[in-house]
């Protein structure tokens, strides 16, 4: 009986995630159809670099922009057939996590930052 290696309709692996040098939301990996469904879905933009094109969000995007993004083209890649790994910090349908990169407005770093006020007791102290 001769055995052949089985024909898997998984196509090439992207992975979305941000990277932590530039901070900037980049998908690396995949195919034409994966770059054009980047494109379409999720606003990416092909950018060269040192070991071939990858995509990335524009500049400037606020976080939640990115995380919605993100997870937009990430759910389209995977209906398409793709395998995806989608960084959790990115995942809109996740609780957010604490490692953020940007300041937010109720961290104690930023400028407009204030602590909220204590809620009044309940009951009596001693």
């Amino acid at each position: 009986m001769n055995q052949t290696e089985p024909d898997f309709w998984v196509l090439e692996y992207v992975t979305i995630t941000r990277d932590p040098r530039t901070g900037l939301v980049v998908a690396i990996g995949g195919t034409e159809q994966a770059a054009d469904i980047l494109q379409r879905t999720g606003g990416f933009l092909t950018s060269p670099g040192p070991r071939g094109d990858y995509h990335r969000l524009p500049h400037g995007l606020p976080i939640e922009q990115q995380r919605l993004k993100a997870t937009t083209a990430s759910h389209a890649l995977l209906a398409a057939g793709h395998s995806v790994h989608l960084d959790p910090a990115l995942n809109m349908l996740a609780a957010p996590t604490a490692t953020v990169t940007q300041p937010c407005a109720t961290s104690p770093n930023s400028p407009s930052w204030s602590r909220p006020p204590r809620p009044a007791a309940r009951w009596p102290r001693s």
